[in-house]
C-alpha cells in the first residue's frame, strides 16, 4: 500500500487541479461537475478500500481549501462515498472484469445521484443554507449522468495507479 501512496497523490493532485482549473468553470445545468467525488468511487469500486479513503480525504481537503463552504464538508462527502464503493469493489461487485458492463456505470451513478444529497444535507448541517440556492436535483442528475459516463474510464484509471505501485514493489 505504501509504495501506491506516491502514484495515488500525484493523479489525486491531478484531479484536484481539473476541478478547480477546469470543471469549476463549466456548469452544466448550472452545476458543477465533481470529479473530485468519482476518484475515490473509482478507487474504492475496484477494491482499494485505504487507498480510495485516502484520495478521499486528501482531495476533500485540497478542495475545501478553495471552496466558500464549510471546511471538510468536501472531504466528508468523498469520504463516505469511498466507503461505501470500497465495500462492494471488496465483494468484486464493481469489479471491470468479472462484472457485466453496466454494473460499474451505474454503480458510480448512484453515488453520484447521492453525493449533492449528502453535501447539501451535510451543510445544512453546518448550518451553511446557501446549499440550498441552486437546484438539488440538477445537481442531482448532472453528478449521475457525469458519473455514469465517466465511470469506466476513471476506475481503469484506479486500476492502474495500483498496479504502478505494485510493480514498483517487485
Amino acid at each position: 500500500m505504501r509504495r501506491t501512496l506516491l502514484p495515488a497523490t500525484i493523479v489525486t493532485l491531478f484531479v484536484v487541479a481539473i476541478q478547480l482549473s477546469v470543471l469549476s468553470s463549466l456548469r452544466f445545468a448550472g452545476t458543477v461537475v465533481m470529479l473530485v467525488w468519482l476518484w475515490p468511487v473509482a478507487m474504492g469500486l475496484a477494491g482499494f478500500t485505504s487507498l480510495a479513503l485516502y484520495v478521499a480525504l486528501l482531495g476533500g481537503v485540497l478542495v475545501d481549501t478553495h471552496a466558500t463552504t464549510p471546511f471538510g464538508l468536501t472531504a466528508i462527502v468523498g469520504l463516505v462515498l469511498a466507503y461505501c464503493a470500497s465495500l462492494l469493489g471488496r465483494e468484486g461487485v464493481g469489479d471491470l472484469d468479472s462484472a457485466a458492463y453496466w454494473v460499474t456505470p451505474v454503480l458510480a451513478a448512484v453515488a453520484g445521484f447521492a453525493a449533492p444529497l449528502v453535501y447539501t444535507f451535510g451543510g445544512v448541517f453546518a448550518f451553511n443554507f446557501e446549499l440550498w440556492r441552486g437546484s438539488v436535483a440538477a445537481m442531482v442528475v448532472v453528478n449521475a449522468l457525469a458519473f455514469l459516463v465517466l465511470a469506466r474510464p476513471v476506475t481503469r484509471v484506479a486500476r492502474g495507479v495500483a498496479s504502478v505501485g505494485e510493480r514498483a514493489r517487485r
